[in-house]
């Protein structure tokens, strides 16, 4: 769950601030999320490749709701 919020703040913060090159900083954060979730919670392997796919689409949803926050040009 924590890793989900992290995803989205994270997306809402490059879509609404950064450009679409800053999406790789989403992969280390699934990846140790992932790792957590072998080690503690014995994670089978589709059950890790469910969880990092809700991860990325959390923080692309996230992304997206960000770059929709941006001011239009004509807005200042």
């Amino acid at each position: 769950m924590k890793g989900l919020l992290l995803n989205a703040l994270l997306g809402l913060g490059l879509g609404r601030f950064g450009s679409v090159w800053g999406l790789p900083v989403f992969l280390p954060v699934v990846a140790v999320e992932l790792a957590y979730g072998f080690h503690v919670h014995h994670l089978s392997a589709g059950g890790g490749l469910r969880r990092g796919a809700a991860l990325l689409i959390c923080g692309q949803l996230g992304f997206l709701l960000g770059a929709l926050l941006r001011p239009l040009p004509g807005e200042r």
